[in-house]
């Protein structure tokens, strides 16, 4: 078995790169698996699929029986006194915890807690079922020995702690303030629950975190559509391990479980499929100060045209456009034949000075459009040509494996007669400047 490497992404898939970990040299496991694994992890800043829940059985079938040889290679990697954090939403969270009771898995004694996740946003009344406002986190040890080492309490401020229990504020005579508690059958019996003593001491936590989910104004959010907040993580992460501990996370997205580990002194490993958000991840960390091939690594991106081929077309969408340094659209379908934009850098640069909204006010941006056809032809290009008028640009970017003849006439056509000027980018080129810019 190889050496264990550790502060490391690799892109793949987890069930290949979780071989190259040793058995039994991970100390805490958490994973977020998309439910539907195949369409959710090319969704990237896009909305999941809607599906009615009569068609969710088979795909909860293709789920576990997908999950099912990934969790064994989890299981192994585990040491013997490691925790294991499961977190999913209510599509899956029973089928995923019959599968782990079972003996060959981590068994049902070993089963710690279902910690449910609640939180708040926006309500939708609908009168054939309950707001669905939190997600469950199956929490499991590999064996008797794996123990919570910083056992967690949350602390208020006295406005936070008010708001939340939303009870009449009571004084004593010397002006300390209270609240009725209530416990017993019934609640029946009431005691006084002094408020200098939460905000001061704060209570140890039980297995029902109300912790809110990222805003849209947040400082840490990333557009990402299963992204978790920081909060979550840290708690997770700060009360199972120690310093030093190797904390894995195989189903990685946009960082969040690294990012948490990294702030709190663990050594970490990040596996995620999908090149787009092995990306995200890398940014995220370089935004901290940390700098590629040095505090971290990154490895296996696609580096060959065969590769990218067979990626989901989606998929193959963020990583050309984010490639040569666009934005992807944020809107899977309906995108007007505009997949992305290029922001000049110079204009970032002075919105950045400024401290204003990057998608806000500048208007600079030269569209992006990505075929993942073998060869684009005249009719794609005409397509785009058409896109860009709605949108009065006379410059634009186009990606794809290859383009026709008949695409490049329509190319120079374009910018003789309408002055549209339409770059051509191979795939093989955006590859060779990758691979120029490791070797740099």
């Amino acid at each position: 078995m190889s050496e264990l490497l550790t502060n490391i992404i690799y892109c793949g898939d987890c069930l290949k790169k979780l071989k190259e970990i040793p058995d039994e040299s991970i100390d805490l496991i958490y994973i977020d698996p998309p439910f539907s694994s195949n369409r959710n992890y090319v969704a990237f800043w896009q909305e999941q699929e809607k599906r009615h829940f009569e068609d969710r059985f088979e795909d909860a079938r293709a789920y576990v029986d997908y999950m099912s040889p990934r969790l064994k290679e989890l299981y192994r990697v585990l040491k013997n006194t490691g925790l294991f954090f499961y977190h999913c939403d209510w599509h899956a969270a029973h089928y995923i915890k019959v599968l782990l009771d079972r003996d060959d898995y981590f068994g049902y004694n070993n089963f710690r807690n279902n910690i449910v996740w609640h939180y708040t946003g926006r309500r939708m009344v609908s009168q054939n079922k309950f707001n669905s406002k939190h997600d469950d986190i199956l929490f499991y040890a590999k064996s008797e020995h794996g123990v919570i080492y910083n056992y967690p309490s949350e602390k208020y401020t006295r406005e936070e702690y008010l708001q939340m229990k939303k009870q009449e504020l009571h004084r004593d005579e010397d002006g300390r303030e209270w609240i009725w508690g209530h416990a017993g059958k019934g609640k029946s019996h009431e005691y006084k629950i002094y408020i200098d003593e939460v905000v001061d001491n704060g209570r140890a936590i039980d297995d029902v975190w109300d912790i809110p989910i990222i805003n849209t104004s947040a400082k840490e959010r990333l557009g990402y559509p299963t992204q978790k907040p920081l909060t979550l993580l840290n708690r997770i992460v700060g009360s199972c391990s120690k310093d030093g501990d190797v904390i894995l996370d195989a189903f990685c997205g946009c960082g969040t479980t690294i990012v948490a580990s990294q702030l709190l002194k663990r050594k970490w490993i990040g596996i995620d499929i999908s090149p787009t958000a092995c990306r995200v991840m890398a940014q995220r960390l370089e935004s901290m100060a940390l700098k590629e091939g040095g505090d971290f690594i990154v490895r296996d991106m696609p580096k060959s045209v065969e590769e990218l081929r067979v990626y989901p077309a989606f998929e193959f969408q963020n990583w050309a456009i984010n490639a040569i340094g666009g934005i992807p659209n944020k809107a899977r379908v309906r995108d007007m034949g505009i997949d992305g934009k290029l922001y000049p850098i110079e204009d970032i640069q002075k919105e950045k000075s400024d401290k204003r909204d990057l998608f806000g006010e500048i208007d600079n941006y030269i569209p992006i459009q990505v075929k993942r056809t073998d060869q684009v032809g005249r009719p794609e290009i005409d397509g785009f040509i058409t896109a860009m008028k709605r949108d009065k640009r006379n410059q634009g970017i186009f990606v794809g494996f290859d383009f026709s003849r008949d695409a490049d006439k329509e190319i120079r056509r374009a910018e003789r007669e309408e002055g549209i000027t339409i770059r051509p980018i191979k795939v093989s080129e955006i590859i060779e400047l990758q691979l120029d810019k490791s070797l740099k």
